[in-house]
């Protein structure tokens, strides 16, 4: 779980640095810059599906 955890933190890393590279590049095309948004918007959804919570499922007996 703990390596799982360190290759999200590495995934949102480089997908946001590679995505706003991408999408700042003076020379980016449309396409250039459709692929930078999907590329941050996919490594903020790993983002915030890592620190949102677990649930439990706990039962008041």
């Amino acid at each position: 779980m703990k390596t799982w955890r360190r290759i999200q933190k590495i995934a949102i890393v480089v997908g946001l640095i590679y995505g706003l590279w991408l999408g700042s590049n003076v020379d980016a095309t449309d396409a250039d810059t459709r692929s930078a948004f999907v590329i941050v918007v996919l490594a903020c959804v790993v983002a915030i599906s890592m620190f949102t919570p677990d649930k439990k499922d706990t039962e008041a007996v």
